[in-house]
């Protein structure tokens, strides 16, 4: 049973472009990302597109790293990560979103160690944390199953009665970087939470700087928007 971690990025965006590469420090946040994730010991494999842009940036930064890397072919999201499980051999997939660069990997190794209980035959979703520290995984079947084609609101396809795994740190905060406001926000937590790696250091950070929590909180209301018109 192979089990990798599925790193989904790319350079196109039309809200904030280029985001996956933007700098922290001289490392962009998908040097971060990387790093945070290898603190999981589960191997990595970058799945970006064809496009040029994607080779041009991203493939770098994953030879960087070592970690793999895959280019979809044409085709939905699912078919993409199903292209990258026949490819890789991979049986059990634990996606990580280019978006949420501060995901913790105590919250991934407990994903991993539940699906290990579960015999990597199920899918999981976390719940009760902040928008963007979430994690979901499920086995390759799930998305050979699957009919769905769309690209918004996939994840719901191939997380269909998935075991939910809960976590005690529910808040408003947002924390996927969709907007320039949203990056604003994790590059704060980044840079002076000395406990970013863990949900709580977050969250505690957080909970005592309530003027950076709440400054892009207003985005939630349009970020919802735009899902519900592309669903």
């Amino acid at each position: 049973m192979k089990t990798c971690i599925f790193l989904t990025a790319h350079i196109s965006s039309t809200r904030l472009p280029n985001k996956t590469i933007m700098q922290i420090n001289n490392e962009t946040v998908t040097d971060i990302l990387i790093k945070r994730l290898k603190a999981t010991g589960i191997p990595i494999i970058m799945c970006a597109t064809t496009e040029q842009t994607d080779r041009q940036f991203l493939k770098p930064i994953a030879d960087n790293h070592s970690i793999g890397y895959h280019e979809a072919s044409a085709g939905n999201i699912i078919a993409q990560h199903l292209d990258c499980c026949i490819v890789n051999n991979v049986n059990y997939v634990i996606l990580s979103e280019g978006d949420d660069f501060l995901c913790c990997p105590e919250v991934i190794n407990a994903v991993y160690f539940q699906a290990e209980k579960l015999k990597f035959k199920c899918a999981i979703k976390t719940e009760g944390l902040p928008f963007g520290l979430n994690v979901i995984a499920y086995p390759r079947e799930n998305l050979e199953l699957t009919t769905f084609s769309g690209n918004t609101g996939w994840g719901v396809h191939v997380t269909q009665d998935a075991y939910k795994l809960k976590f005690n740190y529910e808040r408003t905060y947002r924390l996927s970087m969709d907007y320039l406001p949203d990056f604003k926000v994790m590059e704060n937590v980044y840079l002076n939470c000395k406990r970013n790696l863990y949900v709580g250091g977050i969250v505690k950070y957080l909970d005592k700087h309530p003027d950076i929590a709440k400054s892009n909180l207003y985005l939630n209301k349009k970020y919802w928007e735009r899902i519900g018109e592309l669903s």
